[in-house]
């Protein structure tokens, strides 16, 4: 038997294998994502806490139209959605509405002074992001993403 002086190198053996590096990567995203739901509720919750109400409970929102200020009170009436903006528009204005909860046209209600309410009963406490598309006279004249936060609900706690 022959010996040698020279080293022999053993190649390390490898602490983790790609099937466990993507396997525990996609624990932790899984994970992750299930923990995140809450933090986001708590979020939209904080938010909703600290939105301009209006008369009727609803977010407000200063938007432009046509380039004048307007301001939006997004709420529900017994319990749909529904929406009011002041100054009135055109009485032949529609607002169209959707979200997690549906898609409805809405027209103005002169006698109200409100768009809406529309049929889908909704949630008074829950937070949805709505797509808002204004028309008057068959033409757009105004559209945005906006939340309609829930009314804040605070359980006896006072902030």
């Amino acid at each position: 038997m022959a010996y040698s002086d020279e080293p022999v190198l053993v190649p390390p053996a490898r602490r983790w294998s790609p099937k466990v590096i993507g396997l525990t990567t996609l624990v932790l995203l899984l994970v992750g994502g299930i923990l995140s739901i809450p933090l986001y509720q708590k979020n939209l919750d904080h938010e909703a806490h600290d939105v301009r109400r209006g008369h009727h409970q609803g977010a407000l929102y200063e938007i432009t139209i046509e380039g004048r200020p307007h301001t939006l009170e997004l709420g529900w009436i017994a319990p749909a959605f529904s929406a009011v903006l002041s100054p009135a528009p055109a009485p032949d204005a529609v607002l169209e509405v959707s979200a997690d909860f549906g898609r409805e046209t809405l027209s103005w209600n002169v006698g109200e002074n409100r768009f809406g309410p529309g049929t889908t009963r909704i949630d008074p406490h829950a937070h949805h992001k709505v797509k808002l598309t204004l028309r008057q006279g068959g033409a757009v004249v105004w559209r945005d993403s906006l939340w309609l936060y829930g009314l804040h609900d605070t359980h006896g706690h006072s902030h």
